[in-house]
This record gives C-alpha cells, sequence and structure tokens, in this order.
C-alpha cells in the first residue's frame, strides 16, 4: 500500500439479505483507491449471506453473531474497524462508481478542517435499475422528518467521533443516522458537501424509510427533546424539492461518465428524465415492469 494514504473503513451491517449483499460487496472491491478495509457485521443470517462472504476472501473482514440489531452492528464494526476516514454502507446499498472512495479522501484532504463529507446519490430499485439522482442537503428553518443527508454517501472523521463514544445509539431504529449528524453538527463538526453521486441508495419494501410512521413520530420526538430540532413540512418544501429533481436532470443524462462499482442499470434519456421529475415510486415502478 503506498505510504501516506489515509486507511478508508467501510462498515456493512448485515441480516438476512444476501440477494443485496453481493452487489454491496462488489461495489467496495472495485473502488480505485488502495488503502479500503470492508468490514462486515453479520447478525446471524440464516439466507445465502454467509456463503457470500466466505466468497469474499480477503476483501472482507466479517463476523456472524446474533446482535441488538443495525446499530450495534455498525458500533461493532467501528471498533472492529482502525481507518481514519469511515463509511457506513448498508448490505443492501453501495458504492456508485469506481473512484467513489477516492473523491471522499481528496475531499477530505482539501478541507482538513472537514469532519464529515457527504454526496449525492442514485436511488435505485430492487433489481438495480437507476429511479433519480437524490441530492443531499441540510436545509434551513425545519428539517424533514427523514435525515436529508445520504447515509451511505455520507463519510466522517474518526477523530469526530469520541474516545469511547458508540457510534450510534442502539435505542433507535428508524433515525440513528440522523442522530449522529444532529450529534455531530452541535458539537460544531464541520460538514461539507460535494455535488457528485458518491452513492447507490436502493429502494425496497423492507428499508427503514418505510418502517411505521409512528416509528419516525415516536423517534422524531426523542430527537427534538434532545437537540431542540423542529421536524415538519416547510410550505415551500414540496417547491423546493421539484426544482431539486430539476436541477439533477443534468446528472440524470450523464449517468455514463461514471464507471460503475455498483452494477447499476439506467435507460433512454426520456425515461430518467420523466422519473426524475415525477419522482415516481420505485417499488410500484418495479411492480408494473413485473
Amino acid at each position: 500500500m503506498p505510504d501516506g494514504l489515509p486507511l478508508v473503513s467501510i462498515l456493512t451491517p448485515s441480516f438476512n439479505q444476501g440477494r443485496f449483499l453481493r452487489d454491496c460487496l462488489e461495489s467496495v472491491a472495485r473502488q480505485t483507491y488502495p488503502r479500503i478495509e470492508h468490514v462486515v457485521m453479520d447478525g446471524g443470517s440464516t439466507d445465502e449471506s454467509l456463503e457470500i462472504l466466505v466468497g469474499a476472501g480477503d476483501a472482507v473482514r466479517w463476523t456472524s453473531e446474533p446482535d441488538r440489531g443495525q446499530a450495534d452492528a455498525v458500533n461493532k464494526a467501528f471498533e472492529a474497524s482502525t481507518g481514519e476516514i469511515v463509511g457506513w454502507v448498508n448490505s443492501d446499498d453501495g458504492l456508485f462508481a469506481v473512484d467513489t472512495v477516492a473523491r471522499v479522501v481528496t475531499a477530505f484532504a482539501d478541507n482538513p478542517d472537514a469532519g464529515v463529507v457527504y454526496g449525492d446519490a442514485a436511488l435505485v430499485d430492487e433489481s438495480g435499475q437507476i429511479v433519480r439522482h437524490h441530492r443531499s442537503r441540510w436545509p434551513g428553518g425545519t428539517l424533514p422528518l427523514v435525515s436529508p443527508l445520504v447515509q451511505p454517501a455520507t463519510f466522517f472523521r474518526r477523530s469526530a467521533i469520541e474516545l469511547g463514544e458508540a457510534v450510534l445509539r442502539v435505542d433507535l431504529h428508524a433515525l440513528l443516522d440522523y442522530e449522529l449528524w444532529l450529534r455531530l453538527r452541535r458539537r460544531g463538526v464541520r460538514f461539507l458537501h460535494r455535488p457528485t453521486v458518491l452513492a447507490v441508495d436502493r429502494d425496497h419494501p423492507h428499508r427503514k424509510v418505510r418502517a411505521s410512521e409512528d416509528v419516525f413520530r415516536r423517534e422524531s420526538a426523542l430527537l427534538a427533546e434532545e437537540y431542540g430540532v423542529v421536524f415538519g413540512a416547510g410550505r415551500l418544501r414540496r417547491v423546493g424539492g421539484l426544482l431539486r429533481r430539476m436541477r439533477g436532470l443534468p446528472v440524470v443524462w450523464s449517468w455514463d461518465r461514471y464507471t460503475p462499482a455498483f452494477p447499476w442499470r439506467n435507460d433512454g434519456r426520456l425515461r430518467r428524465s420523466v422519473r426524475q421529475v415525477a419522482k415516481l415510486d420505485p417499488i410500484q415502478l418495479t411492480a408494473d415492469r413485473g
């Protein structure tokens, strides 16, 4: 490994998502950056996950044992890792292009005061078909109920986490990444946005953002009590969302400029444009194709 380059740790919690896991592992293994450790914490899967992990060979360090959920798995993976820069990529998501990690390392090197670097993402359906471009941003005023940062497209310095501090709170299930970003922002950590697609965010019926609204409301109340934030639907948020999706059209038209790390697929520009602007539901699109 070249001297002087920071080690990057990619943390992946995994549980019975073998049908997606191979894509995730491949997206990390295909990175051009030479200093990456991929740590997978599996919660005792009973599907094909363990066979896939064994087949990954030395490219992945993994453990399979019961845990207390996703947050516990990420915390254990963090403790088992040593990288100066850390990314958290769930087993159903992935890194978008082969130079994603290289771009992130460059951003940190060019901005030594930044503790978090985050980028944009491609939303894909179950099959890996790109649905639309998702631009990450931290809005002013009221905050959305779901994190405005795309979790697999967000990387942080290990030094941003205090000694002995758990990365994620195990009492949270839907807003666990959101709480981490709120905690680091309150601490004064600088967040830096890079306007490039860094990750794949896969949408399917069992992902957490499709969990019961009661879970989101309960956990948002907890975060509001602790951080004093206000969650709500700002008056102009829908209009702003439409404008951001339209601003993403140039990216949608030029997906082919990226060399895929994750095995995503795209189609004609007209279809891409309609999906980008209309914000069509990926699950309904999958059902329609079926």
